[in-house]
């Protein structure tokens, strides 16, 4: 936050903040700029922070859609690997990477189904913090809005707010990387369903595997790994205007915080 303390303070001494020739060293230096000035800087930072927060209500509000499609599409592959003799043996034998370890598809599937438990819980706060800076904000008075008002608030967002915006972003992120595995493994069951030689044939060796998948169970496997991909653009989109909007949300609160400091600082020094 504090990168900004110098920049802003140059900017004080460049808008008229320095003697003037024309003032006598015996006359008691006046600052060029008054803490109610600071505070309505400090304000319009935050009123950008409220702008943004409310333009993204609706992408907010359409994860717990997102979260609902993403818990279907996880049933659906666990019930595609439950269902089929031929599918389940394929996949009991793939090298599925999750988080540096080698890890077998019902894994894979539990860690799908807490990272989403985490995230639905990161999203429930996250609003219940965007919903308390809104409040709080519609209550202050650009014209007359206090330093400590602007503190007090901006402390708020700068801690609590971008806090639960993190932790949702980093809860959507293990998302996207199971579901970029789940991915990866019903593309590789396709393929090893799809073939006659090489894997198959390891695979009948290794589990008396006898017969091939029927061509339903080929189409469940395609539309499962279409369901998926689907899912996961859909994800990163939705996470990528988060991060997007979190750069907004970091910058001008830290403007903010900056500009009450310095005007809790002159208020302190007329004292």
């Amino acid at each position: 936050m504090y990168q900004y303390l110098l920049p802003l303070s140059l900017l004080l001494v460049f808008t008229g903040c320095t003697p003037q020739s024309s003032v006598s060293p015996s006359e008691p230096k006046k600052p060029c700029i008054n803490a109610q000035q600071l505070n309505t800087y400090g304000y319009d930072h935050l009123e950008r922070v409220a702008k943004q927060l409310r333009e993204e209500r609706k992408n907010v509000d359409s994860f717990d859609v997102v979260m609902v499609v993403m818990k279907r599409t996880m049933d659906e592959y666990s019930d595609m690997l439950k269902s089929s003799v031929a599918i389940s043996n394929v996949a009991r034998f793939l090298p599925i990477p999750y988080a540096g370890e080698v890890c077998s598809t019902t894994k894979l599937v539990s860690k799908m189904a807490l990272n989403l438990g985490n995230a639905a819980t990161a999203l429930h706060q996250y609003k219940a913090s965007s919903g308390q800076f809104l409040e709080g904000f519609d209550k202050l008075n650009r014209a007359s809005v206090t330093s400590a008002e602007i503190a007090k608030l901006s402390q708020f967002a700068d801690t609590k707010l971008l806090g639960d915006a993190k932790t949702l972003e980093f809860s959507l992120k293990e998302i996207s990387a199971s579901t970029t595995s789940l991915a990866a493994t019903t593309q590789s069951i396709s393929e090893a369903l799809d073939t006659t030689s090489g894997y198959m044939n390891q695979a009948k060796s290794f589990v008396g595997f006898s017969g091939d998948a029927n061509a339903d169970e080929k189409k469940k496997v395609t539309q499962n790994r279409m369901s998926i991909h689907e899912r996961l653009t859909q994800l990163n989109q939705k996470l990528a205007t988060l991060e997007k909007s979190g750069q907004v949300y970091r910058y001008n609160i830290a403007k903010a915080r900056v500009y009450s400091d310095l005007a809790l600082s002159l208020e302190q020094v007329k004292r």
